[in-house]
């Protein structure tokens, strides 16, 4: 099998979430409320990241901000005390002061302090991530590294490639096994499984840089329920991972709602590019239905990477930037403090709360959704490319894996007497366009074109608006 990504890629990608928790409430705050303290759900896949380091940086993020919380929260207190005592307003500017001087103080020693200048390339350390003195939070952690490695997603939602990013393109096709070989020869019966084991052999051989390769079980959150093989506890999370036996059966006799498909992931730009294919096969008497999906995890966004840029100290003029713009949020983080300190102490009592009425309703209707709802590489990632060459990159590794992948079938249908006399001669238009056409078939695709002058395009003005704006907000939030 090849290897994987290399040496420094994963530190280098781990290194820049952990800093995102630090920089961004709400990617913090996700980590914590959605991914480590929700002992029901499954764990989406975080190519290229070590996740329990990311979660421990994330709590302690979360912890530092509760802290700057309380002590606005007091301030606040104070502030409205002297207002309706009718206190000299010396001392309400001096509360004032002391709240500004507060959020400007957290924000420096957030950027310029030992935690986030201990994510420099030179100074990380994995190993030496915050430890909780917490111990239920260390055996959350716990539950949630056990994903480490595993070789089943049980997701939530429309897409089951969640955590591998947004799917970029899909296609799918039959093929008539009944038809004869081109000279004539009676098709021969063969196994599925030998079908995704020569493929597999085939993809394998790809001398592609950061190459993987694996069989993944997708599993929909809603059908595990009352289905041991995948959630032996019903107040636990679902598995990691199933036995080779039960892939292997998947791959013969594939359920509506738990399907294997062979995966081959390509990391490239040290983490900061992942991409994906994935190939199902899945036969009947007559026909070999043959599926490929596309997803692209596009490079984090800038304001995550911010890490490689931060100077050791401040200048002059960061200071005076970070003191205007601290003057800004001090309001709103002020009138903020109150309710942010008290949803802090009463976490723990809304969670147990909240795991007692998933408990009740598992018990007693036995309906419940345990699909991972983030995907913590995912969450993080930018909506699009950020560099020319990494849209090339991604765009060559997926025609070098799907011409592979169909090499390997043409191969495989002619082994076993199959006609593919069709296929092989549009194999050119069939990875360069993403069409497939063969006598009889049926083909589906997102992206589609046809003719010299067209052109195919996916997504959305709407969306990319709506992620500009979203982007010039969030400086100003994480300052509140």
């Amino acid at each position: 099998m090849p290897a994987g990504p290399r040496e420094g890629e994963d530190r280098d990608l781990t290194r820049y979430l952990c800093a995102a928790a630090y920089l961004n409430r709400e990617f913090a705050a996700s980590l914590v409320e959605d991914v480590a303290s929700e002992p029901h759900l499954g764990v989406a896949p975080a190519p290229a990241c070590d996740v329990p380091v990311v979660l421990r940086h994330a709590y302690y993020a979360v912890i530092r901000r509760h802290q700057r919380d309380v002590l606005l929260a007091v301030e606040a207190v104070l502030l409205l005390v002297f207002l309706f005592a009718g206190a000299p307003a010396g001392l309400e500017l001096v509360v004032l002061l002391g709240s500004w001087v507060t959020v400007f103080g957290f924000e420096m020693s957030t950027r310029y302090g030992r935690h986030l200048q201990s994510l420099r390339p030179q100074r990380f350390r994995p190993e030496r991530a915050p430890v909780i003195p917490n111990p239920a939070v260390e055996e959350r952690i716990a539950g949630v590294a056990r994903y480490t490695g595993g070789n089943t997603t049980v997701y939530s939602g429309y897409s089951p490639f969640m955590g591998h990013g947004e799917q970029s393109d899909s296609w799918s096709f039959s093929l008539d096994l009944k038809r004869t070989g081109e000279f004539g020869e009676q098709p021969t019966t063969f196994d599925v499984q030998e079908l995704y084991a020569h493929v597999a052999r085939r993809l394998a051989e790809l001398s592609l840089p950061g190459l993987q390769l694996e069989e993944r079980l997708f599993v929909d959150g809603d059908a595990v329920a009352d289905d041991p093989r995948f959630l032996p506890d019903p107040f636990g999370r679902p598995v990691a991972s199933v036995s080779r036996e039960l892939v292997d059966r998947l791959k013969r006799e594939p359920e509506d709602r738990a399907r294997v498909y062979l995966a081959v992931h390509a990391t490239g730009w040290r983490g900061d590019l992942v991409t994906s294919y994935f190939i199902r096969f899945a036969r009947s008497d007559s026909s070999l239905l043959v599926e490929g999906v596309h997803t692209v995890l596009c490079p984090l966004r800038e304001q995550y990477r911010v890490i490689d840029t931060l100077m050791p100290t401040p200048t002059f003029r960061e200071c005076v930037e970070h003191l205007v713009e601290s003057l800004a949020a001090t309001p709103l983080a002020l009138a903020a403090a109150p309710f942010r300190a008290t949803a802090w102490f009463l976490s723990e009592f809304l969670l147990r709360r909240r795991l007692r009425r998933q408990d009740r309703r598992i018990r007693l209707l036995r309906v419940f959704d345990y699909g991972a709802r983030v995907g913590i590489r995912q969450q993080a990632s930018d909506a699009q490319y950020h560099r020319y060459f990494q849209k090339y990159d991604s765009g060559v590794v997926l025609k070098v894996c799907e011409r592979r992948s169909l090499d390997a079938l043409v191969e495989f249908a002619q082994e076993h007497g199959v006609d593919v006399g069709d296929l092989v001669r549009n194999q050119r238009t069939i990875v360069n366009n993403g069409i497939i056409a063969t006598g009889g078939a049926s083909v589906q695709g997102n992206s589609v074109a046809s003719g010299e002058s067209s052109r195919a395009t996916s997504g959305s003005i709407r969306e990319a608006v709506k992620d500009t704006v979203k982007e010039a907000a969030i400086g100003v939030r994480d300052k509140i």
